[in-house]
């Protein structure tokens, strides 16, 4: 059986073997939780390209993801472009507009 160590006792113990640990522990500042709800707490953590978007996601088997990571380097773009073009297929089959955008 292992025995569990703290994070604090962890960095003691890299210290011990050569490893460089900081002599002390980053003080933890919590902020209390705002009044903002949903996307208004949303959107002061996401970067300037994801302002005005919104997240899609799906459950899909391991080697999809592998292979669209795959197409995406074998094309020299990334996933996101990709899925926004599978979108736009998608739309267009449907008669509907193109409207994706990465």
């Amino acid at each position: 059986m292992t025995k569990k160590v703290g994070f604090a006792q962890g960095l003691g113990n890299l210290e011990r073997l050569g490893g460089k640990a900081p002599t002390s522990a980053p003080a933890r500042t919590s902020e209390p939780p705002t009044e903002a709800t949903g996307s208004e707490a949303r959107v002061e953590t996401k970067s300037a390209g994801r302002s005005g978007k919104v997240n899609i996601a799906g459950y899909f088997e391991p080697a999809v993801r592998k292979q669209l990571a795959i197409l995406a380097v074998e094309q020299e773009t990334d996933q996101v472009k990709l899925m926004a073009e599978a979108l736009n297929l998608l739309f267009e089959k449907y008669g509907r507009s193109p409207i994706a955008s990465a």
